[in-house]
């Protein structure tokens, strides 16, 4: 099994654990590999301590460290995401949790000789981020926007791994993990503020009405069988209220702006060939890249799908993650009619 190269017993570590089986086997891990072990649970909504997560520590003799993160979880993750949605934005509230909350705030207890080792399926070169060796499972694109201080000072052991080894291992062990999977979304928008609408198709005509458009992101097809084709949300308005959807084609895009950016190892140059990942489960595209000061104007090299702004867009050089930001906005492509 091959781990990061800072496992040594001659430093310490903090161990992010949910009580899922990927953070379980992580903290079972680094008891092997480090002189002195702790974990510490995030809790965003303020119910304290899972019983699975207590049982976890309990079982390999670890003391477990409560951080209350409720307060900073609403007003930086939920409010962020009720607020990006009413204006028509897509939020990624998952990159913001690791960003602004569960990573943060694990690294602002940190003590000068332990690192952060948590369960994210990806693999460390240095202080730059890769790709998990799992493909099906890798959580790079999540990281992608954490503080590259925080990235220096993390581990992730289950980077070598697939999930199938990791939930046979634990099982082995006897870990008493939670058995069921953690949802991409730890918490459900409850945005109160729904005001009717117009659904529009993409000649401007008014073909249905909606409730709310913080009900919709961009690539949503759920919800418009009642038109008789499948049907995608193209554009969403916030001054009109108005919801556009069409046919897959016009979810297609040849360029976008990515603002806010979190670079890891920022370019030299001012243009450059890379992979940008546009969403978690979309594949990277290549594109090539104006490097600006705090933003990147990206060409796809082909027209590339349901790329909505709000959305995280990593820049990738091969399997390394260099960088991050938040699509501002996406050109889309002209259809010949």
């Amino acid at each position: 099994m091959v781990l990061d190269s800072r496992l040594s017993k001659n430093s310490n570590a903090l161990v992010a654990l949910s009580g899922g089986v990927d953070s379980s086997f992580a903290l079972s891990l680094a008891i092997g590999g480090y002189r002195n072990v702790r974990a510490g649970y995030v809790d965003t909504d303020g119910r304290g301590i899972p019983a699975s997560a207590e049982e976890v520590a309990d079982f390999l003799g670890v003391q477990l460290v409560r951080l209350d993160a409720s307060e900073r979880f609403k007003t930086d993750v939920i409010d962020w995401s009720q607020d990006m949605l009413l204006k028509g934005l897509t939020p990624n509230p998952c990159v913001r949790c690791n960003e602004r909350i569960k990573l943060r705030m694990l690294y602002e207890i940190l003590e000068p000789s332990e690192v952060l080792v948590t369960g994210h399926y990806s693999r460390k070169q240095g202080d730059l981020v890769r790709r998990g060796s799992d493909n099906s499972k890798d959580q790079s694109y999540f990281l992608s926007m954490v503080d590259s201080r925080i990235i220096s000072r993390c581990v992730f052991p289950l980077g070598y791994l697939t999930k199938e080894q990791v939930r046979s291992e634990a099982v082995a062990g006897g870990l008493p993990f939670r058995k069921d999977e953690s949802m991409d979304l730890c918490f459900e928008l409850l945005v109160d503020r729904e005001k009717p609408g117009k659904i529009l198709n993409t000649f401007g005509e008014v073909i249905g009405t909606h409730q709310g458009i913080e009900s919709y992101t961009i690539g949503q097809r759920k919800g418009f069988g009642a038109f008789g084709r499948r049907m995608y949300v193209v554009a969403i308005d916030p001054v009109s209220g108005t919801v556009t959807v069409g046919d897959r084609e016009d979810l297609l895009s040849t360029a976008c702006t990515v603002g806010s950016m979190n670079w890891f190892r920022k370019p030299s140059g001012s243009c450059i060939e890379a992979k940008v990942q546009t969403r978690h489960r979309r594949r990277a595209a290549t594109a090539d890249l104006e490097i600006l000061n705090d933003s990147i104007q990206v060409k796809f090299k082909e027209p590339e799908e349901a790329v909505a702004p709000g959305q995280v867009c990593a820049v990738y050089l091969d399997t390394a993650v260099i960088g991050g930001g938040i699509i501002t906005a996406a050109e889309r492509l002209e259809r010949k009619l």
